[in-house]
C-alpha cells in the first residue's frame, strides 16, 4: 500500500490488486478468511459483507507468521481491541487537517451513524455474558470515587481473553457532550464456563469539562450513564450516577473575554497573535463566534473589542439569538496590518436579559478578547 509516515494513501481502499485477489480466492472458496496486515483502517466493506472470518493485525514483528498462524489454527483465541473507528467510507470524514472532533462529529464519541468496525470492536472464539453490574456509590459529590463491578462469565466452550470496556456519558449538560467516552478497560483470561468479578474506580473528577466561561474544569451536577461494553457500540449494562457537582452559571461578558472561548463557531480558525495569546480570524468572507447564555443583566451599552484588519472593508458586527438575528451594534475597522492590533467600541441597542451572543467578523477581520457592557 502506498501509505506511510509521509506519505498519505489514496484512499482508505484496499489497494485495487489487493482487493482482486481476494474476490478471486473467494471465487474459487468462499471457505476464505482475510488477514489484513496494517496500521491504520481500510474500507473494505466487500470483504466484511462476503467474507466469512476477518483477522486485523498490525505489523508485529518477525514473529507475526507464527502469531497468525496459531490464531487461525484455534491454538490461540485472539482478543485483540481496535483503538480507531473504521468508517464505511470517507465521506464519513471532514477534512484531515480538520481537528475539532466535536463540531465535524469525529471519532467514535461523536460520530453519529453506522460505521463498518466501532471503536473497541474484536472478536474472539469464546462468547461472553455480562450480568449484575453495581456502583458504589449511586450518588456520590465530586471528590468521590466510584466503584464499578461486573460480572463477566465466559458461555463458551474454550478458554479465552476478554476486554471489558467502560464508557460514561453525561446527561443534561451546558454544552455538547460525547455519545461516549472509555474511561477504562480491563483484559481477562477466563476459562470455559467460568465467572470472573472485574472492578473498576472512577474518580468522579474524571467527569470533568473544561469551562470555557471561568477557565477552570468542573464537573456539572446531573445524571451519567455508566456502561460496560465489547465495544464502543456493543454496550452490555447500563447504571445511572448521581452526581451533585455543580451548575455553570450564565456567562458574565461584562469582564474580558477572550475570543477563543467561544461555544460555536462557523467560518473562523484560530490564529497566534503578537500581542500573547490566541486570536481569532475569518477565513472567508464572513464568520462568527457564539457566546450562549450570556447574562446582559438590565442592558449592555457597548462592546469593546482588541482587533485587528488587514483587508480593507472589515467589519465588527454583535446580532442576538442566531448569526442572522437582532443586530445590536456594528463597527468598522480601520485595514492594517495582521497583527497590527487596536481597541475598537461600538454602542449596543436592545442587548439586555438572557442572551446567546453572537460576533461576526467580515474581510480579514481578528479579534483577540472584548468586553460587553
Amino acid at each position: 500500500m502506498n501509505g506511510k509516515e509521509e506519505i498519505d494513501r489514496p484512499s482508505l481502499d484496499l489497494a485495487e490488486s489487493q482487493q482482486r485477489l481476494v474476490e478471486a480466492v473467494y471465487a474459487a472458496n468462499p471457505n476464505t478468511v482475510v488477514v489484513i496486515v496494517g496500521s491504520y483502517p481500510f474500507t473494505s466493506n466487500w470483504i466484511q459483507e462476503n467474507i466469512p472470518a476477518v483477522l486485523y493485525t498490525s505489523h508485529a514483528g518477525q514473529e507475526l507468521g507464527n502469531a497468525v498462524a496459531d490464531v487461525l489454527y484455534g491454538d490461540y483465541a485472539p482478543a485483540g481491541r481496535l483503538n480507531m473507528t473504521w468508517v464505511q467510507s470517507a465521506d464519513q470524514l471532514t477534512d484531515i487537517k480538520d481537528y475539532d472532533i466535536i463540531q465535524s462529529g469525529r471519532t467514535y464519541q461523536y460520530l453519529e451513524g453506522n460505521v463498518l468496525y466501532p471503536f473497541g470492536h474484536g472478536l474472539t472464539y469464546a462468547t461472553f455474558k455480562y450480568n449484575n453490574l453495581e456502583l458504589s456509590p449511586a450518588q456520590a459529590g465530586t471528590d468521590s470515587t466510584i466503584t464499578v463491578t461486573v460480572d463477566v462469565t465466559n458461555t463458551g466452550s474454550i478458554t479465552s481473553d476478554e476486554v471489558v470496556q467502560l464508557y460514561v456519558r453525561a446527561g443534561k449538560s451546558r454544552v455538547k457532550r460525547p455519545l461516549k467516552t472509555l474511561k477504562g478497560f480491563r483484559r481477562l483470561h477466563i476459562e470455559a464456563g467460568a465467572t470472573a468479578k472485574v472492578s473498576f474506580n472512577l474518580p468522579v473528577q474524571e467527569l470533568a469539562i473544561w469551562d470555557v466561561t471561568r477557565d477552570r474544569y468542573v464537573v456539572e451536577s446531573g445524571t451519567y450513564s455508566i456502561m460496560v461494553a465489547k465495544s464502543s457500540s456493543d454496550v452490555q449494562l447500563v447504571a445511572d450516577l448521581t452526581v451533585d457537582g455543580e451548575t455553570i452559571p450564565a456567562r458574565n461578558l461584562g469582564m474580558a473575554t477572550r475570543a477563543e472561548n467561544y461555544d460555536a463557531y462557523l467560518g473562523v480558525d484560530l490564529d497566534e497573535s503578537k500581542e500573547g495569546g490566541t486570536a481569532v480570524r475569518v477565513i472567508g468572507e464572513q464568520g462568527w463566534i457564539a457566546f450562549k447564555d450570556a447574562d446582559l443583566g438590565s442592558g449592555a451599552a457597548a462592546i469593546e473589542a482588541r482587533v485587528s484588519a488587514e483587508q480593507p472593508g472589515a467589519v465588527l458586527e454583535v446580532r442576538l439569538g442566531a448569526p442572522d438575528g437582532t443586530l445590536a451594534g456594528r463597527v468598522e475597522l480601520a485595514q492594517g496590518e495582521a497583527q497590527q492590533w487596536s481597541t475598537v467600541k461600538a454602542e449596543l441597542t436592545g442587548a439586555a436579559g438572557a442572551q446567546d451572543v453572537y460576533i461576526l467578523l467580515f474581510a480579514g477581520a481578528r479579534i483577540r478578547h472584548f468586553e460587553i457592557r
